[in-house]
């Protein structure tokens, strides 16, 4: 009995250091002391409660951690807004500069009936004074949702060939009736033709024709 006495006392003193890192239990039963042993050794010393107070601290720190963490995703995800809200502002600026980068288109005057029939009397007369019979001569509106101040025509013309490569002098007469329209079409220095503008030259020998638009040169 004296010796567990002697055995508990010397265990103690040693494993008094041991314990404030770490539970020696597992180290006492390698040496091959007694679980009663043990037991007394770790209720004497309080390390018993080392590994549930260092699972505490670890969990603790965990938790820490993760709340910082979440903090900061919040911050990084406008969970929590630390800045003030600029995004009327920005918005603003970027129509203003694009307003401000596009070019701006002089006002035109819609075609009323009047303007209409001015348009159609001056295409009819250039083309007729300069031999040409006309076959169409259309003047319609755009379509809907376009901007209702030029009109789609559709000019279709024939007149006698005279020279013996038929196809060289219908391109002529092509680009001739398009330049000739366009101008007729012009009132006040305002150009009321568009581009859906289409003009159409007959070959009288064979009846083919050929199409130009105001976009093609």
């Amino acid at each position: 009995m004296r010796t567990n006495g002697i055995k508990l006392a010397l265990m103690l003193s040693a494993l008094t250091v041991t314990c404030a890192n770490a539970s020696p239990e597992g180290d006492l039963k390698q040496m091959g002391y007694s679980q009663e042993l043990i037991q007394e050794v770790l209720t004497s010393t309080g390390c018993g409660t080392i590994k549930s107070e260092a699972k505490e601290t670890t969990i603790t720190d965990e938790a820490n951690s993760t709340q910082e963490q979440l903090t900061e995703l919040g911050v990084t995800r406008s969970l929590t807004p630390n800045l003030e809200d600029r995004s009327g502002e920005i918005r603003d600026e970027v129509l203003s500069y694009w307003d401000k980068m596009t070019p701006q288109k002089p006002d035109l005057t819609p075609v009323s009936a009047e303007l209409r029939a001015t348009i159609e009397a001056n295409i009819r007369k250039v083309l007729e004074d300069s031999g040409y019979s006309i076959v169409q001569l259309n003047l319609l509106d755009l379509p809907e949702g376009s901007l209702q101040n030029s009109l789609r025509a559709v000019i279709r013309v024939t007149k006698g060939i005279k020279a013996r490569d038929s196809y060289k002098e219908i391109q002529g007469n092509l680009a001739e009736i398009k330049k000739m329209c366009v101008e007729a079409a012009t009132v006040d220095g305002i150009t009321y033709l568009s581009e859906l503008t289409t003009f159409v030259a007959e070959n009288p020998r064979n009846n083919y024709y050929y199409e130009k638009t105001i976009l093609q040169p």
